[in-house]
């Protein structure tokens, strides 16, 4: 029997707290008003399981970090988280430990893309039973491709390019993925061949290492890996014992008079005095640097003034080829100006009363330089005074710590023989811990080989048996369309709508309704139900035994187009039409639950579905005992 496809928890992990949605088997109706969250669920599980992006979602943007899926395919269960927005970072696969009743602490990075062996697609397809290196007209075969008859997302729910059949590129493998769920597709069995002789040359290869490992623990007698963890366990209270004894030890014996702490107490005080000291040396050093700079800046006031007073008095007696002020060669002086032609320096004869104004400022400037320059004498005095009273706390801290030293030295603690007998067996069973550690290394590595072979020959069994199902149960082309219509005809007919009568697949698995092709039908709300009819028909037709379909279909918005509350198509608004829907995925639960599982999410439901069929519900207020959303610790 194929393997099936089952989703058991969606987890948003949150900064401040994780988002969650269980699913059981068979119906599982997410209900809700508009902007809730409830797409955001079905996009979740899409990226989880491989989707290249997803939407930005502020609110997720700004409470997730991580989405986590827990699903299992068959008995075995696995646990897959995909960091949120940034979708280049490989997934995590996390393996269900029946033993410990938890997911592995371990776990594998499987990259996204679908050019490596290595995959996320190449794990779902081969857990599922299908060759992980099929190939499409010389494209590879992915579980995406796979999962499209998984999900009917909103824009494709009334498509009318169902199988992308009006583009040639996006629609090579649409119809090949049908044959490869019905094993009608002619390269199937030649690959499922290929790969069951290259898992078991891998299995070999696997059980050679491990017979190796094996010999190697023997001659060691380490096979038993309980005997290694209990001994481990022993010691490591022996060692926490050995270490409480020596702490007591250390503190009985531990040098406690009045004089060492006198000792301790005035070092203390003699580096706090020295950092003192440090401080205000730095303080002083910079107070200086701003006494030097305004005694520059007066020296240079007082050179400028006496360059003034000189320039009248001597400058016009000579005549210069270069000037006096930056010394480069001059033009001949401007003489109607009288102006130096470089520096521009006014030469003209100052008069008695400037000549005497400039003397007085002069005097001025100099008598402050003078008090300034005393003023720095005196600064650098207390600098040096500060940096002498710093050396010799320096020195005295320096004798008093060699005399504790010294007095230290000296002391011998009464249980000296005591403590090292301690550290000896402590560090002697630190020693047998770190052997145990290591040995049980090798035996994990050696037990985590064994789960590894028999990870693989249950894939190689699985492979196995497809290959004899196919050769015994070759199923043909016509007689898959036969019973596809006929499904995909009788769910129409529940719809309760019967203008969508006289309904079939024609040969390349297109649907017809009213003896039109679907996208001819003109009306979305019939689009709407043909596409829910032939989806349900193929995951109906897909579960039988030998088939290949995950056994899942996800319906995003089954009343769009349709109710109530649709818009134009006036003969799709009769609201009994979506009832008949919602009451043919109950049959479907009844029928099928446990072959199963169908996610239905809708703006709200009708009265009569059981509240046993409700995963998860929101009211859009937080006003009725329910979340107001799927992030429902924000404000809205």
């Amino acid at each position: 029997m194929s393997k099936r496809l089952k989703l058991e928890k969606l987890v948003l992990k949150g900064y401040r707290k994780d988002y969650k949605v269980e699913f059981k088997s068979g119906l599982n109706f997410i209900s809700g008003p508009t902007s809730t969250g409830k797409s955001s669920i079905a996009e979740m599980i899409d990226y989880a399981l491989g989707d290249k992006d997803h939407k930005k979602y502020i609110e997720i943007r700004e409470s997730c970090k991580d989405v986590q899926l827990d699903f299992s395919i068959s008995k075995s269960k696995y646990r897959i988280v995909r960091p949120l927005f940034d979708f280049q970072k490989p997934v995590k696969l996390f393996r269900w430990n029946d033993k410990a009743q938890n997911y592995n602490d371990d776990y594998e990075l499987l990259d996204i893309k679908n050019s490596v062996n290595q995959s996320l697609s190449s794990f779902l397809l081969e857990e599922l039973g299908l060759p992980k290196n099929l190939k499409i007209f010389n494209q590879k075969f992915s579980f995406r491709d796979l999962f499209k008859y998984s999900y009917i997302s909103q824009t494709v729910i009334d498509s009318e390019d169902l199988l992308k059949e009006k583009q040639y590129g996006p629609s090579l493998k649409r119809r090949p993925t049908i044959e490869i769920i019905f094993n009608i597709y002619d390269q199937l069995l030649d690959e499922l061949k290929t790969n069951a002789k290259a898992k078991s040359e891998e299995i070999n290869v696997l059980e050679n290492r491990r017979d190796g490992v094996d010999d190697f623990l023997k001659g060691l007698d380490m096979v038993e890996r309980s005997f290694f963890e209990e001994r481990k366990l022993e010691m490591e209270i022996e060692l926490k014992e050995k270490t409480k004894k020596l702490t007591e030890l250390k503190g009985k014996g531990k040098l406690n008079n009045s004089q060492s702490l006198e000792l301790e107490h005035k070092i203390i005080e003699s580096k706090e005095f020295i950092v003192l000291k440090e401080t205000k040396i730095r303080e002083q050093l910079d107070y200086l640097d701003k006494l030097f700079l305004l005694r520059n800046q007066y020296d240079s006031e007082i050179d400028q003034i006496e360059f003034i007073i000189d320039s009248d008095k001597n400058l016009k007696k000579f005549e210069f080829e270069v000037c006096p002020s930056c010394l480069h060669e001059l033009n001949k002086i401007n003489n109607k100006e009288n102006e130096c032609t470089l520096c521009g320096t006014t030469l003209d004869n100052l008069n008695e009363l400037e000549i005497k104004a400039y003397k007085s400022e002069l005097k001025k400037i100099k008598r402050k330089n003078n008090s300034l320059s005393q003023f720095i004498t005196d600064q650098e005095t207390n600098l040096s005074n500060l940096k002498r009273e710093k050396q010799i706390k320096i020195g005295e801290l320096q004798k008093l710590e060699f005399e504790l030293d010294h007095l230290r030295k000296e002391y011998v603690s009464p249980f000296i023989e005591q403590i090292e007998r301690f550290n000896f067996e402590i560090g002697s069973l630190k020693n047998k811990i770190n052997e145990i550690e290591n040995s049980l290394l090798v035996i994990n590595n050696f037990y985590k080989l064994n789960e590894k072979i028999r990870y693989e020959k249950g894939i190689f069994q699985t492979i196995k048996d497809e290959i004899k199902s196919l050769e015994a149960n070759a199923n043909s082309k016509e007689d898959v369309i036969k019973d596809l219509s006929e499904k995909y005809s009788y769910i129409l007919s529940e719809f309760s709508f019967p203008k969508l009568a006289d309904a079939f697949l024609d040969d390349k698995y297109l649907p017809f309704a009213r003896g039109v092709k679907y996208d001819q039908l003109g009306s979305l709300g019939a689009v709407t139900m043909v596409t829910m009819a032939y989806f349900l028909s193929i995951l109906i037709k897909g579960i039988e035994e030998n088939n290949h379909h995950p056994g899942l279909l996800i319906i995003d918005s089954p009343r769009k187009n349709l109710g109530s509350d649709s818009k134009g198509d006036d003969e799709f608004k009769d609201e009994a039409i979506f009832n008949s829907i919602i009451t043919y995925f109950i049959h479907i639960h009844k029928i099928y639950g446990d072959e199963l599982q169908l996610i239905v999410i809708n703006n709200g439901h009708p009265e009569f579905l059981d509240d046993t069929f409700i995963a998860k519900k929101f009211d859009g207020d937080g006003t009725k005992d329910l979340p107001y959303g799927l992030i429902d610790d924000m404000e809205q």
